[in-house]
């Protein structure tokens, strides 16, 4: 996995976790300090995220920074099938249908959870 991909990844989980809470790029810029078009670039992978930026991005979203690399593999960790692809289409959904898939997820659970069980 190079840089480039690694940069990427990390935005789009930055991009993930930010909608996820409701915040706009400028909310996340003015919490850091910064421009939203700054934000767009680190979302985007244009710009890499220094340390300490990092820091303060995370400290806004209210998550750990190992949480924006937890899981990036050869692939990048955020295509099809992976947690951080649930949440970016759970956001984008309206909140009747999020009702609508949190029932059905419980469901699923419990069937799973039962069906394992001795």
């Amino acid at each position: 996995m190079n840089t480039v991909s690694i940069d990427k990844a990390i935005g789009a989980r930055i991009r993930t976790y930010r909608k996820a809470l409701g915040l706009s790029q400028t909310d996340l810029a003015k919490e850091i300090g910064i421009t939203f078009q700054q934000v767009q670039k680190y979302e985007s992978g244009a710009n890499r995220v220094a340390a300490s930026r990092l820091w303060d991005i995370s400290d806004a979203l209210g998550i750990s920074v190992l949480s924006l690399f937890q899981d990036i593999g050869e692939d990048g960790g955020d295509g099809p099938g992976t947690p951080l692809e649930l949440l970016d289409l759970y956001t984008a959904m309206p909140a009747t249908r999020r009702v609508e898939l949190m029932t059905y997820a419980r469901q699923l659970s419990q069937k799973l959870q039962s069906s394992a069980s001795p």
